[in-house]
């Protein structure tokens, strides 16, 4: 009887869906030609986007004006109206509030000759921002054993790309001068690549499309990406090593592997989502068709998952139509939503009225529970403790040590934790060194130590309740008192309440680019949600996935947190 009721209200549902669309009515053209703005650094990007779209397109009618970056919010207004415009690493647009989408970045790359003598060496070390700096400034360091810890003293030939991208990004990176750098001599293309294929001491800076055939997804003959030692512990560690191909690259760049001081994304900006099908097309097609432009532009193009994403975010969102006939037509569409309302309100007694039933039967933990979000105001961060990138906090006590826990972050997107593995009292650490490992259901992410020092304490209650650290992180859910060895160097590294909201909300969106990429789909199969509709984050994203995402989880965004 309850399965013939509930099939009733399902097609009634139907029936009541088919209707209200019959009776939808059209939305009326729009007329308006498309705004189309664009910063001068975009601008013969757009240019070559909308020569090209006009072939297939030609009933698009639009306006295009230059502004400056600080115009976006002013400009960009109305559902006919979009920008374009190019982000400097480092920097904030006064757009973030919109709508937005990438179609491409600048990404700027260190390179070297494959022929290089300290190439092997080179491969499993990689460079630090700080061994380059001291090789561009200069001086009796500027050899190789500066780079390769040896003791050769071969000079280091640097060579520099004439691009303004190039310039500010390498200056940024290594925190270099900029009058140094523009006192290097910088020259074009093709003289760029001739040079550093023929000097085996050499060491370039350019765009990753400067020295990557897009066809063939292959560097050019006989150059090497550098790698690059992002934590600066003298080894390219697994999370750090992604150089050998340009396809593994370009998805380490986009989930934020790679330093981001050293990208430049190019952006779509609206006000609100493009309702107007003129330019959701046009923006479709820059995702897809308009992706050709990008690289013969000199720009990287989107990794295959985040054409997808891009796609998936113009997808309409299901409105109501108003319907604009007279009053005949509003009472239709009043009675068809009073309908619909009963005929969820039956549903929803069957829905009732069957767990009821089963209650007696059913255990407790297969009961509905309602979903939940995760966004940055779930979190707190009380006053005094310091916060460190591995999503850690300490307190400096009385007696000298120093209590560390870890923050509410990490157990809102992991669930409940069934185990910790701790370290023993006496045992040394390092800061940046894995110093406890949480587990839930045999599936673990390491995290690694804000402080060096010695362990003095561990809290021995989270061995028979680790759900201490899940429901009081900054309470009785501390991991350890340790007695710092180098305090007054590391507490540099801190941040401190907003400073460290201010970084989680970064931390928020590499997390969606994350699970975007890894899990390359917006909803997870068998209704187990990573994100709700709208973008929104799931309360515990990682609780239900399986032990090859948490391991790329610790990989592509533990091991790679930074605070630029």
């Amino acid at each position: 009887m309850k399965t013939r009721i509930l099939i009733t209200v399902v097609m009634l549902l139907l029936i009541i869906s088919s209707a209200s669309s019959q009776n939808a009515g059209t939305p009326a053209a729009n007329d308006e030609p498309v705004k189309i703005f664009t910063t001068p650094e975009t601008r013969n990007l757009v240019d070559s986007w909308i020569s090209e779209y006009l072939k297939s397109n030609a009933r698009m009618e639009y306006e295009i004006s230059s502004i400056g970056l600080a115009e976006i919010n002013s400009k960009i207004t109305g559902d006919c109206s979009v920008g374009f415009v190019m982000q400097q690493p480092g920097t904030s647009m006064s757009a973030e509030s919109k709508w937005m989408i990438t179609l491409g970045r600048e990404v700027i790359v260190a390179v070297y000759n494959e022929e290089n003598p300290f190439a092997e060496e080179l491969s499993e070390k990689g460079v630090s921002s700080i061994e380059l700096a001291t090789v561009l400034n200069g001086g009796s360091d500027k050899n190789w054993g500066t780079l390769a810890e040896l003791t050769n003293r071969e000079s280091v030939n640097i060579y520099l790309l004439d691009e303004p991208e190039v310039k500010f990004s390498v200056a940024k990176f290594l925190k270099t001068d900029p009058l140094i750098i523009a006192n290097q001599k910088a020259v074009d293309k093709d003289e760029f690549l001739a040079s550093v294929s023929k000097d085996k001491y050499a060491v370039g800076f350019c765009c990753l499309s400067t020295m990557l055939n897009s066809e063939t997804q292959t560097f050019a003959e006989k150059i090497k990406l550098l790698p690059i030692d992002r934590n600066g512990n003298g080894r390219l560690d697994y999370s750090e090593n992604f150089y050998a191909n340009a396809e593994q690259f370009e998805r380490s760049v986009w989930i934020g592997k790679y330093p981001r001081v050293l990208v430049h994304n190019i952006y779509a900006v609206a006000s609100a989502f493009p309702e107007n099908k003129e330019l959701s097309d046009f923006l479709s097609w820059l995702t897809t068709s308009g992706q050709t432009a990008v690289e013969q532009s000199g720009y990287s193009e989107l990794v295959y998952n985040e054409k997808q994403s891009n796609l998936e975010k113009l997808i309409p969102p299901v409105l109501l139509a108003e319907n604009q006939s007279g009053e005949n037509t509003r009472s239709s569409a009043l009675f068809w939503t009073i309908l619909t309302l009963l005929a969820l309100g039956l549903l929803m007694a069957v829905v009732v009225f069957t767990s009821r039933k089963r209650k007696a039967k059913a255990p407790l933990l297969n009961k509905a529970r309602l979903v939940k979000l995760f966004s940055e105001q779930a979190l707190t961060f009380p006053n005094g403790l310091y916060f460190d990138k591995s999503h850690t906090w300490v307190f400096m006590e009385e007696g000298g040590c120093v209590r560390l826990g870890v923050d509410d972050f990490i157990s809102n997107v992991t669930g409940d934790f069934t185990r910790v593995i701790m370290k023993s009292p006496g045992e040394k650490v390092k800061r940046m060194e894995p110093v406890v490992t949480l587990i839930r259901k045999g599936k673990q992410i390491a995290l690694n130590s804000p402080v060096s020092g010695t362990i003095k304490e561990i809290n021995e209650s989270l061995v028979a309740d680790p759900f201490n650290i899940n429901n009081e992180p900054y309470g009785e859910g501390w991991v350890y008192k340790i007695e710092p060895s180098n305090w007054l160097r590391e507490i540099q590294f801190f941040k401190m309440g907003d400073s460290y909201r201010k970084w989680i909300s970064g931390e928020f969106i590499r997390l969606k680019d994350f699970l975007a990429c890894s899990l390359n789909i917006m909803k997870m199969e068998d209704g187990k949600l990573a994100f709700q509709e709208g973008g929104e984050l799931m309360l515990h994203p990682l609780k239900d996935l399986e032990p090859k995402v948490w391991e790329d989880f610790q990989n592509y965004f533990i091991n790679t947190a930074d605070m630029y």
